[in-house]
């Protein structure tokens, strides 16, 4: 049996990942626009921007789509649109980034924090219905790490309280449910077009809604300049001079970027689709292994690979010297930052103001998971078979050793190491 490269053996990974399974995060045809655009001085507004918006309606099947400066300015845009008012409760994992949350104490609202299904990692719709109150004015619920929740049963709920449902696609670009794609399920969906995201556009977001009420009212709280284009019954249009408050127009720059990448975004995600299902299939019968399970009639998506880390040991709680033992063999992996948020100082004392504090939620899945979900692999974006091969033996490689590597965690303290991550979604060991 080979030795480890924890303890001096050689490594199983030999093919640089960023070299060969990576695409460039700019394609020339957007920065050739980008280009253009700087000649041309369109460097605030732009049609490329108004471009943008009608490709990715069209993309997603949504009448409107409304292009912010990033994913957590559209959550907000959101909220503001579904009327969310101060007091009001919002329904929201913990198991997410924090841009999930905290638009909703920007409106001063209340985040009432929902466990996850331990499978799926999403929302878990039967814990749903404990959280609503008389005060719940929406769900958020997030996609995350590409894998669409349970639509159907969260829309049921969600109409048998008329209560209205935010979807956070912002790990979900081209994900579905049932046929149709995320962010038409509920009343909006918003989307991230950060740098690391699969339509990347350095910094931008998109708000998807077939409601014109949410598009006008999400409009007119960020894009003063298109209240003018409203039909005169607009009950907005009278704000045309002011706007309504923020300034969240996309740069141009990221509209142009996005866009050169949205006509190849189905093609990458079948090559991704493919490459993770066969590393899945590879790693399916480790027993300590439990990769993150789809609901049935959901196609997700694999912007991110994150896997279960369930240890036949009962001491071994903590996936770090299966990571490390990992990592030694060249695979790029990472500790999970997810699943805290409910902990987290800005909403446990209730937001900046002190006003938007619930009650302390009490999430045994969440905390699980927060502790147990791990990065498995970086993206394979192109026909990288070799390298995806070498990540599968290098899993079985330390499967194989998990005694020793079980021995190494209790000899040593991994306590540094997890205070340096504790504010990270992902990070390399």
């Amino acid at each position: 049996m080979s030795t480890l490269a924890l303890f001096g053996g050689e490594k199983s990974v030999t093919v640089d990942a960023g070299a060969v399974a990576s695409l460039p995060v700019c394609r020339q045809k957007g920065i050739d626009v980008v280009n253009r655009l700087m000649r041309t001085g369109e460097i605030s507004q732009s049609s490329v921007t108004s471009d943008f918006a009608q490709h990715f309606a069209s993309y997603i099947g949504s009448t409107y789509a409304l292009c912010t400066n990033n994913g957590t300015s559209a959550i907000d845009s959101a909220l503001f649109a579904l009327s969310v008012a101060p007091g009001d409760e919002v329904i929201v994992p913990s198991y997410t980034f924090w841009a999930s949350v905290t638009p909703i104490i920007a409106q001063h609202a209340v985040p009432v924090f929902c466990d996850v299904d331990r499978e799926t990692f999403c929302i878990d719709p039967k814990k749903i219905e404990k959280c609503i109150t008389n005060k719940t004015k929406a769900i958020i619920v997030v996609h995350v790490w590409g894998n669409m929740c349970d639509m159907e049963s969260i829309m049921s709920i969600a109409r048998k309280h008329g209560i209205k449902v935010l979807e956070d696609c912002s790990h979900a670009h081209g994900a579905s449910y049932r046929g149709k794609k995320a962010g038409l399920w509920g009343d909006v969906g918003c989307y991230s077009l950060q740098g690391t995201k699969t339509l990347p556009g350095g910094e931008g977001g998109v708000l998807v809604t077939d409601s014109r009420e949410c598009y006008e009212r999400a409009a007119a709280l960020g894009h003063y300049e298109l209240i003018q284009t409203f039909a005169d019954n607009s009950p907005y249009k009278k704000y045309a001079l002011t706007g309504m408050g923020h300034k969240y127009r996309i740069h141009p720059f990221a509209a142009a970027l996005a866009d050169s990448q949205l006509e190849h975004l189905d093609e990458v995600n079948e090559v991704r689709e493919k490459n993770a299902r066969r590393f899945d299939e590879g790693l399916h019968d480790i027993p300590f292994l439990k990769k993150q399970c789809e609901y049935e009639g959901s196609h997700r998506v694999f912007s991110y690979h994150y896997y279960r880390y369930v240890p036949a040991k009962e001491k071994v709680k903590e996936p770090f010297a299966f990571l490390k033992a990992l990592h030694a063999e060249g695979v790029a992996c990472g500790y999970c930052g997810y699943g805290r948020l409910h902990n987290a100082p800005l909403f446990t004392e209730g937001g900046p103001y002190g006003d938007c504090k619930g009650t302390r939620a009490v999430l045994p899945v969440t905390d699980e998971l927060a502790h147990t979900t791990f990065l498995a692999a970086p993206r394979f974006e192109t026909s990288c078979h070799s390298l995806v091969e070498q990540y599968i033996a290098a899993y079985r490689k330390v499967s194989d050793h998990i005694e020793e590597v079980i021995e190494y965690s209790q000899d040593h303290s991994f306590d540094e190491e997890l205070n340096s991550l504790s504010g990270r979604s992902i990070a390399q060991l």
